[in-house]
């Protein structure tokens, strides 16, 4: 069982992601970027280049979670971002909800020259 109070970091991974990738190769990827320590009780959340499908993947004590929600109409909001971003518990709330999480970073505009 999954244990939301124990939760200590939710990360939106910036790419999207193949979602015929299973537990395992989600789980190679989280180590590859990140540390054991950092891993256990964190969520990392990926999403489809469709926006449609969302996997979380979270791991514990007792092992490791791969969840998977896929929506029927709309697509997900997913933010506009370069890196892979933390959120925090409500703003995971409003995104399985279909609310945007982060708005569109805004960009910078080069200055102009005379």
């Amino acid at each position: 069982m999954i244990y939301f109070d124990k939760v200590k970091n939710i990360y939106l991974y910036a790419s999207s992601c193949d979602m015929r990738m299973g537990l395992h190769k989600i789980q190679a990827m989280v180590s590859f970027h990140y540390k054991a320590e950092e891993i256990l009780h964190s969520m990392f959340i990926f999403c489809s280049g469709t926006r449609k499908t969302i996997k979380i993947y979270y791991e514990d004590e007792w092992g490791c979670w791969l969840l998977q929600n896929n929506i029927a109409e709309g697509k997900f909001k997913w933010p506009e971002i370069g890196e892979s971003v933390s959120i925090d518990k409500r703003q995971l709330d409003w995104l399985l909800k279909g609310l945007d999480v982060i708005a569109k970073l805004p960009k910078l505009r080069k200055k102009e020259e005379d």
